[in-house]
């Protein structure tokens, strides 16, 4: 298994409160109503993935519309690199990130923006040859958090306005790809890979911003976004 880290285990989720027997209070003669509490405890494992990290643009050649939106590229390279567990640097991913999208330029006519599906058949299993991944649909929080917790990568698309990232020039990517590399549940932040942005290794987005900010886009030049359905790539180890 590839090594990850345990942050902690935490988390007490609610109570179940039972109003139960009635008691009769002798020095009131009033009807006392006896309150049972039962907790449930459930414990959530903090991880923190070894995910290697790259910007999209490793060199900040934002101005080359190949690293501009190479968000899918970037992304996919960092989680496939560390299934197989290889290195990656600046340089490999300058190399790669362009490979990437001349492959797609040649075999489908575009590099430009890819769906989930898209992202997975022509990157991941088309380029790369890596078929341990799934497109799975987000309905909830605690779906990405089990998908890492199982030593997982989760790779994400996102309405990257939503994210309100500093880091990125405003208003913000419309179109966003990002790795999510653990959770901390004490903050209630996943912990990230942000191609986006030279600091994103690491980068925490409280789980109420990422989650809102999911969503799928068409493959294509920045075409039209109409199905907002969420869904995830999850890539296991071999």
């Amino acid at each position: 298994m590839k090594e990850f880290r345990i942050i902690g285990i935490i988390l007490i989720i609610g109570a179940v409160l039972f109003i139960n027997p009635i008691e009769l209070n002798n020095d009131s003669n009033q009807v006392v109503e006896k309150r049972i509490i039962k907790e449930y405890v459930l414990e959530i494992e903090d991880v923190l993935l070894d995910i290697p990290f790259i910007s999209q643009a490793p060199f900040e050649e934002w101005n080359n519309p190949v690293y501009q939106d190479g968000c899918e590229e970037a992304a996919a390279l960092m989680a496939v690199y560390w299934a197989l567990n290889k290195d990656l640097n600046k340089e490999i991913a300058q190399q790669e990130i362009l490979a990437i999208s001349n492959y797609e330029q040649e075999n489908f006519g575009t590099y430009m923006d890819t769906s989930v599906y898209d992202t997975v058949e022509r990157i991941i299993k088309g380029y790369f040859g890596y078929n341990n991944v799934e497109v799975k649909e987000v309905n909830k929080i605690n779906d990405i958090i089990k998908e890492i917790e199982k030593n997982r990568a989760v790779i994400i698309p996102a309405n990257g306005q939503l994210l309100n990232n500093p880091y990125f020039t405003l208003p913000g990517p419309e179109r966003h790809n990002l790795v999510i590399r653990g959770y901390d549940s004490e903050n209630q932040e996943f912990i990230v890979n942000d191609p986006g942005t030279k600091k994103g290794q690491e980068y925490r987005y409280s789980q109420e911003v990422l989650f809102n900010s999911i969503r799928d886009y068409p493959t294509g030049n920045h075409k039209p976004i109409i199905n907002q359905k969420k869904f995830m790539i999850v890539i296991g180890i071999k």
